[in-house]
């Protein structure tokens, strides 16, 4: 009889042991109200988007490196619309080929990297990927800041901003080592 309490007193304590346990869950505090001195003009709230949308923008790149240019068109809509780094815009595809065709079809973007690629949703539901990358074109190293708004699958807008990678002379003591 006593192997029989001292079994039960051991399930007991096996099962409180648990049950406490178990209530040792995190307490979620709700994150302090933050009051930022600037509100957005465009959107403010802000969700990680779609991996295919970034593997849409890196396709287009690929087709432009790659000198495949009716393929880079194919992922861009009729109504696409530029704003570039000079602060001039491109409106429509037909546009765009005019102002680009002849440098697309050169083949003169060379050594293209990519340092960061973010896809975004915004509260309205519109679609961006976010892009940091570097490209040489025509000997001249150029970084670029790119936004990509994406709608059914194409590219329907793009602005850019980019400035040109400055030569580093490694013997050049200007950081006083």
């Amino acid at each position: 009889m006593e192997q029989f309490k001292s079994k039960k007193m051991k399930k007991l304590l096996l099962l409180l042991v648990v049950v406490f346990m178990s209530c040792d869950q995190p307490v979620k505090e709700k994150p302090a109200e933050l009051d930022f001195p600037y509100e957005p003009t465009y959107q403010k709230e802000w969700k990680i988007g779609s991996q295919e949308n970034i593997l849409l923008v890196q396709n287009l790149h690929k087709a432009i490196i790659d000198v495949e240019v009716e393929k880079a068109y194919s992922y861009m809509s009729e109504d696409v619309v530029v704003w570039h780094g000079d602060g001039s815009t491109t409106e429509g595809l037909d546009e765009f080929k005019e102002m680009y065709d002849e440098a697309l079809r050169s083949g003169a973007f060379t050594d293209y990297s990519i340092g960061v690629n973010i896809s975004v949703v915004s509260e309205e539901g519109h679609e961006w990927v976010l892009l940091w990358d570097t490209a040489n074109a025509g000997g001249q190293a150029t970084n670029y800041m790119e936004a990509f708004r994406i709608e059914d699958g194409k590219i329907i807008a793009m602005n850019q901003f980019s400035k040109p990678v400055m030569d580093t002379d490694d013997d050049d003591d200007s950081d006083n080592d």
